[in-house]
């Protein structure tokens, strides 16, 4: 059952309505003229009480408008079974799509970014899967076969101990990654989102999208490309969690009594640099600091969750993700067609 898809379903709606409406109509006349209806009553009987005071006639329209319309009234709950279980199916595949991807992301995070890097764009010991054009052309039997055998040329360790239904995870996350999943469809309106991004929700105050916006936060143009639409939502209402690696203030006070308050950028032994919330940085040595206090606190609100309605959610989701999208991969051609023993 799970099997038939929802463009099937619907053209067979259409087809039974197209039915059911002839159906009708040929039983509408039928009936009269066969006198099914009302027993061995006539067509001409009916014709020659139209001269009186048409009851029969009436009785004729009457009966024929209660069969029609049981007829009507048991498709019409056909059709909108039909519709709900196409629904159904339809936001099944989504769910389960989406479970996928998280699964597969789990296992990308502990087994592969540590080399690949958290967004499959490379790192230090391992070269970019994700906008490399070579990798994307493999299908995913042969993604799946390289995850279970390894290239041991290439340094590349070989993960045979994951089961099946682990490795297709892993493969759909890469695919998610790579842009070619249809787990990526938008949830919202995403011309919305850049209102609300820009406008009522003030994100643009801290982050930056496509080139506009502040400074103080992380840049947003590709953090919507790599995730799933629920894992974006998460990270918007519930900030202060551990896993959306979100970012608390410093506060500094100097020894001449100058306070200034930021996100400490870099820290080593000897000095500290801070980025003020008007976006200016500011370098200080260690020996002129008398304190620094931190504030783990997200600098995010933690109310979205409640100014914003679900609706407004998805818009502001969707324009994340539609932005990430537009975004051209790498034109390093050495990065993006690393050999086969690099893989």
């Amino acid at each position: 059952m799970l099997a038939v898809s929802v463009d099937a379903l619907t053209r067979a709606r259409s087809v039974l309505l197209i039915r059911i409406n002839s159906a009708c109509q040929e039983a509408s006349v039928a009936d009269c003229r066969s006198g099914s209806v009302f027993g061995p009553l006539k067509v001409d009987a009916v014709r020659s009480d139209q001269g009186g005071s048409g009851s029969t006639m009436n009785r004729c329209e009457k009966v024929l408008g209660t069969v029609s319309g049981r007829v009507v009234a048991a498709a019409g709950a056909l059709l909108i079974a039909v519709s709900a279980y196409a629904l159904g199916i339809q936001a099944a595949s989504v769910r389960q799509s989406d479970r996928s991807i998280a699964d597969g992301r789990q296992v990308f995070e502990n087994r592969c970014a540590g080399c690949h890097g958290i967004d499959g764009r490379g790192g230090e010991r391992a070269p970019d899967i994700a906008t490399s054009a070579k990798t994307q052309r493999r299908s995913d039997s042969e993604l799946a076969q390289i995850i279970t055998s390894g290239i041991p040329s290439g340094g590349m360790p070989a993960f045979s101990t994951l089961d099946a239904s682990t490795g297709r995870a892993l493969v759909t996350y890469l695919r998610f990654l790579q842009g070619k999943t249809g787990s990526a469809a938008l949830p919202g309106n995403p011309q919305n989102g850049k209102a609300i991004f820009f406008g009522r929700a003030r994100c643009s105050e801290c982050h930056l999208a496509a080139g506009a916006g502040g400074f103080i936060a992380s840049d947003l143009s590709s953090y919507g490309r790599a995730r799933p639409a629920e894992e974006i939502r998460d990270a918007i209402v519930k900030p202060g969690q551990p896993s959306n690696d979100s970012r608390g203030t410093v506060t500094i006070v100097t020894r001449d009594g100058q306070t200034l308050t930021g996100v400490l950028r870099n820290e080593d032994n000897f000095s500290l640099q801070l980025q003020s919330l008007d976006g200016a940085f500011h370098l200080f040595m260690k020996s002129e600091v008398a304190s620094v206090s931190r504030d783990r606190n997200s600098l995010m609100p933690a109310d979205y969750g409640s100014t914003l309605s679900a609706s407004e959610l998805n818009d502001l989701v969707s324009f994340l993700m539609s932005m990430a999208q537009q975004e051209k991969p790498s034109s390093d051609p050495k990065k993006n067609e690393p050999s086969d023993e690099e893989e």
